[in-house]
C-alpha cells in the first residue's frame, strides 16, 4: 500500500486529491488481495507498473495464472449459470462481492470503472473467456475463444492538467465528480 500511495500514484503524475489518491489506492490494493485470496495461483501474482511521460500515462498490470474472476463469481449460487461475461458485469456492480468473510468490499470495481471514465483512460481484463474494456467513455464485456487461464488486468491513467477528486471533497456544488 506504500508503494501505492507514495511512489506510484503519489509521484503526482496525475493530478488528484489525497482523497481519491486513497481510494483508488485501496481500490487496486483490494486487486491485490482478490488475486492472492482468491485467485488460487499456483505461482502467485505478478504485477509492473510505468509512467510514460511522452504519451502521458501512467501505467499498472497485474497478472494471476489462477481461476480468475468469472469462476469465483460463479461460486455463489445465484452466479452458477452467468457467462464470464456476465460474472464480470457483475463483479463491476456496487457492493457485489464473493468475500463470504463478512468483509465489506465490493466497491472497487466500480470506483475505478467511473475514474477511468472522467480521466479517458483505459481498463482492460482478460479473466477465463470474459473481457472487459473501458476507453473512450464506454465499457464493453465480451466473450473470447481462447481461455485466458487466470486474470491479467491493465490499468492506464491519463496524466493531463485536470484536477480530480471525491464529490465530498468539493464545497462547490458545479465541480463535483463522485
Amino acid at each position: 500500500m506504500d508503494y501505492l500511495l507514495n511512489k506510484w500514484l503519489g509521484k503526482g503524475w496525475v493530478n488528484i486529491s489525497t482523497g481519491l489518491q486513497h481510494a483508488i489506492s485501496g481500490t487496486i490494493w483490494e486487486l491485490y488481495t482478490n488475486a492472492f485470496e482468491h485467485g488460487q495461483s499456483p505461482i502467485g501474482v505478478f504485477s509492473c507498473g510505468q509512467h510514460y511521460p511522452t504519451q502521458r500515462e501512467l501505467h499498472l498490470t497485474i497478472i494471476d495464472f489462477g481461476q480468475g474472476i468469472p469462476t469465483n463469481v460463479r461460486s455463489l449460487g445465484q452466479n452458477l449459470t452467468l457467462d464470464s461475461d456476465q460474472a464480470l458485469q457483475w463483479a463491476f456492480q456496487p457492493g457485489n462481492s464473493t468475500a463470504q468473510n463478512g468483509v465489506s468490499r465490493g466497491m472497487g470495481l466500480n470506483l475505478l470503472q467511473r475514474f477511468m471514465i472522467k480521466n479517458h483512460g483505459s481498463l482492460k481484463i482478460f479473466s477465463n473467456d470474459g473481457s472487459v474494456t473501458i476507453k473512450d467513455n464506454e465499457i464493453r464485456y465480451g466473450m473470447h475463444a481462447v481461455d485466458f487461464g487466470g486474470t491479467l488486468i491493465n490499468i492506464a491513467f491519463k496524466c493531463d492538467e485536470s484536477y480530480y477528486c471525491l464529490t465530498s471533497e468539493v464545497k462547490d456544488t458545479h465541480k463535483q465528480w463522485f
